[in-house]
């Protein structure tokens, strides 16, 4: 390694601490979703498997799945309130 890819390295290496610096809330945000959206899934399974006896059965798709990161739990109660009125 020559002294110029060390100085690219480091170069490199700061702008990305950088970003991080810079970027921290919206990168906390985009993990919350992600996280909510992952776990909205596994309910989503849980619930629907629990609940497919007595018809109550959301569909998994992106849409869903958007719905359930942004508004979490109450998210999942209106997909099942909209699924059992309409």
């Amino acid at each position: 390694m020559t002294s110029d890819d060390l100085l690219i390295f480091l170069i490199i290496a700061g702008l990305v601490i950088l970003t991080f610096m810079v970027f921290t809330k919206p990168l906390k945000i985009l993990l919350r979703t992600l996280i909510q959206g992952i776990g909205g899934v596994l309910g989503l399974l849980v619930f629907n498997f629990l609940l497919s006896p007595f018809g109550w059965y959301v569909g998994i798709n992106w849409a869903t799945i958007f719905v359930i990161a942004v508004l979490g739990i109450p998210g999942m109660i209106l997909l099942y309130l909209l699924n059992i009125f309409f």
